[in-house]
């Protein structure tokens, strides 16, 4: 028969999915169509390379042969191959009728300019109707020995003619160019079959010729490394010599892992346990080894290296780890201090976590070499009394295609004004992505307008969890506009739509305020999700118009647990709500809170982090006329919080008519931290700065035990004669009203300890969810504190716990002005122009201050306005406020009202 030959040129790695044997194996072993690989190690996976290495194979479906030699006689048998239609082949037919001796060929088959070494064959071969013993020659050009590139042997698939397999060999020869392709089979007789048993060799559906087959891992925990453990720098001088293939190990000692020690035992406990033993500390001393030195080589051939783009690596450690390979640094964990230290290779390095943790890692293809290859591991304890130590490397295996984009963690955070929101997210890939903002009602069925307003990352970079963290702030936001945002990209993909809605940017507001999530304190990760997701529901349907969720502090119990995090973020209310986060003793431990968070106006060195893996930092923002200020009281820097505090109050107290602080550790609280040392600590050293500086109110948790304090001055009861649980306290100059919060997920509660304590004025601990509603005017800060779990019948979902007024002793009403601030072009210059209208029954004075001048008006009367408009001298100019300053009579009295209004970048 003549047919028209199809040969398809596929990208290997597509077609075969990941499913490759081990170099230098043929496979052979195949059951109802699905074929089995040799045993391999523990912990290995089947990867095929990224599907950017380029390697191609050629395929040629068996039906499409130019030639057979049908006709001829074998064995008494007349060759009679033919071609089928069948809906499980590749092309939709294959080669039936084929027998001892049978043939085909296909003429001039474009095997492409790259060598390729194996093999891969489809076919059927039914136990009930085929011989035994099957193989088949393949060879180029003519059927001679010295043209013969394989010869494979194949097994039964199944007892019909639908069980497809396949087997995968190398070739005896690398192949490339155009060649005639000649396919020689051979089958035994099957042993005690009647005569008139045909003895088929069985059915062809392809054959694939490809590059030289990926091992399934270059390196397994069944591996053998050179290690040192006696606490020695093996360069000798500080340099990564050690690392490098001409470096001499023949002296070091050699095993298979894990490695490990705990206390000089190998049992690590939580299931970690050594196969072979470090030495844990060093000869004649009591110390930790600092750092262990681990050495191994494997092979890649230039045909493996020609597919990949990188390997993927999974190691298990604890406390932290450097990874070299051929002497070049591909990966660290928990591993900041070494870049500080005096000798990288004898340090301490990393934080004490616990159980050992897995990461993984990539090498990419450009620091391999053909041939052998050179991979260290430098070990580090975190401290000279660490009790343990442990390293498994579980796998070095070909990079599998690159991974779909998954989008996890946005949140939505409050800007440095409320005209800004900022944004968080990780996803699982690093790859180019950016956050996409539209005014909600131009977007149709998730279709973003063209004047949707673009936002790259601001910041970025790997975390502590392998992934990758993204950070964006939206500026120049409207007021009483919702929006719509997204994240990602066109090339791969975007996130769901979500949305948020600005409110008024002056006057009245209210936001929620938070205990101690902690989610995963109970041991119960589910309950305490259902807990927090029960919290927000509860409270944002009570209060839809709330502007913000106010955390204490401690948003997980683990620091580094993305589970945790995960539970923490999953609320839908979290990314149309900005977060108000603060850093709590659990939240500390990792650089995962500030990866997960983004704070604005944060200042890494006040209140900073203690080591290069914690987290640390103060922040603040203003919002409408409230003054808020974060500060990490993890650290007991007293004096970096001080001077962060005086330069904020300093540079934006004027803008503000109330000042709040929050911090996590509360100095004023009742239940198990109430006398720790380090409260104790807090509390002689924080208030009378808290009073100096006028702050009205201060937020905190810790104790997830809720406490109202009476007013309090420079740490003292500012007024004996103030009632316990007073309903309004009006408060002199730094006299402070300080608000411990409950547990908000129900993850963890103290009970009362110090129920008689000086400074409480209110006392509540029922073992219940709690949030508070704090509603802020121009008088008052209305702090509501209500159960968002029942307790019993009498005290239902949103009951109250307490309410308190906090008003200003003596303050007097701000001056009745409106102020409209706008900018236009004259002349090709931007102008900002301001008009201010008095709504006051007498006359007053306006001083309008701006970026580029300023303007007095005196004597403003009732009803009348004051216009100005001042030139920049510039063709375009940032966004900016306007500071207006009022002054007139009111009771006898003189009265000043100063007022803030923004406008947005020109030009």
């Amino acid at each position: 028969m003549t047919t028209a030959m199809r040969t398809t040129v596929r990208d290997s790695r597509r077609h075969r999915n990941g499913w490759r044997g081990l170099a230098g194996a043929v496979l052979v072993s195949l059951v109802a169509g699905v074929f089995a690989l040799p045993a391999t190690a523990a912990g290995t996976t089947r990867t095929a390379p990224s599907a950017e290495a380029g390697v191609t194979s050629v395929r040629i479906e068996a039906e499409t042969y130019t030639g057979n030699n049908n006709g001829e006689v074998i064995g008494g048998r007349v060759m009679d191959t033919g071609v089928e239609s069948d809906g499980g082949a590749s092309g939709g037919s294959r080669v039936k009728n084929t027998f001892n001796g049978s043939e085909i060929w296909f003429d001039d088959v474009d095997l492409g300019s790259t060598p390729l070494s194996t093999l891969t064959l489809r076919y059927v071969i039914n136990s009930g109707r085929s011989g035994v013993n099957q193989s088949m020659d393949v060879y180029l050009d003519e059927k001679s020995d010295e043209n013969k590139v394989a010869t494979v042997a194949l097994s039964a698939t199944g007892g019909d003619w639908s069980s497809y397999g396949a087997t995968t060999a190398d070739l005896l020869t690398e192949v490339s160019g155009r060649h005639k392709v000649i396919v020689v089979m051979h089958v035994d007789p099957k042993p005690g079959e009647a005569g008139g048993y045909p003895n088929y060799f069985g059915n062809i559906d392809y054959l694939e010729l490809g590059p030289e087959s990926l091992p399934e891992a270059y390196l397994t925990t069944a591996d053998a490394w050179k290690y040192s453990d006696d606490g020695t720098d093996p360069s000798g001088d500080g340099s990564l010599s050690w690392t490098t293939a001409d470096f001499d190990d023949s002296a070091w000692s050699e095993a298979v892992g894990p490695f490990g020690s705990k206390r000089g035992a190998p049992d690590l406990g939580g299931g970690f346990v050594a196969n072979t033993l470090l030495r844990y500390t060093p000869a004649g001393s009591q110390n930790a080894v600092p750092t262990y030195h681990l050495r191994t080589e494997f092979e890649v051939s230039d045909g493996q290296l020609a597919q990949l783009d990188s390997l993927v690596g999974a190691i298990t450690y604890d406390d932290a780890v450097r990874i070299y390979v051929n002497g070049e640094k591909v990966a660290g964990f928990v591993d900041e201090r070494v870049n500080g230290a005096a000798n990288q290779n004898l340090t301490y390095a990393g934080a004490s976590n616990g159980d050992p943790v897995t990461s993984t890692f990539t090498v990419p293809a450009d620091v391999l070499e053909p041939g052998t290859n050179t991979i260290a591991v430098a070990l580090y304890q975190d401290r000279e009394t660490s009790s343990d130590i442990y390293v498994d490397l579980s796998s070095l295996a070909p990079a599998g295609p690159a991974p779909e984009q998954e989008i996890a963690d946005l949140a939505l955070h409050v800007g440095a004004t409320q005209a800004e929101r900022n944004l968080t997210w990780y996803s699982n890939v690093d790859v180019p992505q950016v956050a996409q903002l539209a005014e909600a009602a131009d977007v149709v069925d998730g279709v973003f307008p063209a004047t949707a307003r673009t936002f790259e990352a601001g910041k970025s970079g790997g975390t502590t969890s392998g992934e990758y963290f993204r950070d964006v702030t939206f500026d120049l936001l409207e007021e009483n506009t919702e929006y719509a945002y997204r994240v990602g990209g066109d090339a791969t993909g975007w996130s769901d739509v979500h949305t948020f809605r600005t409110q008024d940017f002056t006057g009245d507001f209210s936001f929620l305020f938070f205990g101690d999530p902690q989610v995963g304190a109970s041991g119960n990760l589910a309950r305490d999700e259902a807990g927090w997701i029960d919290t927000l529901d509860v409270a944002t349907r009570s209060y839809p118009d709330a502007e913000m969720l106010f955390s204490a502090g401690d948003q997980v119990e683990s620091a580094g647990s993305e589970a945790q995090y995960d539970t923490l973020l999953k609320p839908e209310q979290v990314r149309s709500v900005p977060l108000v986060v603060t850093n709590g003793n659990h939240d500390v431990g990792s650089k995962a809170y500030e990866q997960h968070f983004n704070v604005p106006n944060e200042d890494l060195e006040s209140g900073g982090a203690s080591n290069g893996t914690s987290s640390g930092g103060d922040y603040w923002f203003l919002y409408k006329d409230v003054l808020f200020l974060n500060i990490n009281s993890n650290s007991r820097d007293f004096a970096s919080h001080n001077a962060f505090m005086e330069r904020v109050v300093a540079e934006q107290g004027h803008r503000a008519k109330w000042k709040v602080l929050a911090f996590h550790h509360s100095i004023y609280s009742v239940a198990s931290h109430t006398d720790d040392g380090d409260i104790i600590d807090r509390r002689d050293n924080m208030p009378a700065k808290i009073s100096e500086l006028g702050f009205d109110m201060v937020l905190m948790g810790h104790d997830h035990n809720y406490t109202r304090s009476y007013l309090i001055k420079d740490g003292e009861l500012a007024d004996p004669a103030e009632v316990a649980g007073q309903e309004r306290v009006e408060a002199e100059d730094g006299e402070v009203l300080y608000i411990t919060a409950n547990s908000s997920s129900g993850s963890k509660y103290y009970d009362t300890r110090a129920p008689e304590a000086w400074f409480a004025s209110v006392i509540n601990q029922e073992r219940v969810r709690n949030y508070s509603a704090i509603e802020v005017t121009d008088e008052t800060i209305t702090v509501r504190t209500l159960r968002s779990q029942a307790n019993g019948a009498a005290l239902p979902v949103n009951s109250v716990v307490d309410e308190v007024v906090l008003a200003k002793a003596g303050a007097t009403t701000d001056l009745d002005v409106s102020v409209d601030v706008s900018t236009r072009t004259v002349a090709g210059k931007q102008h900002v122009s301001t008009v201010v209208t008095n709504n006051e029954a007498a006359p007053v004075d306006v001083v309008v201050e701006t970026a580029y001048g300023s303007k007095s008006f005196a004597a403003v009367q009732p009803g009348r306005s004051a216009s100005v408009s001042i030139s920049s001298r510039e063709a375009a100019i940032p966004g900016g406020d306007v500071t207006v300053t009022v002054t007139g009579q009111r009771g006898g009295e003189t009265v000043t009202t100063s007022k803030t209004a923004s406008y947005p970048a020109a030009g």
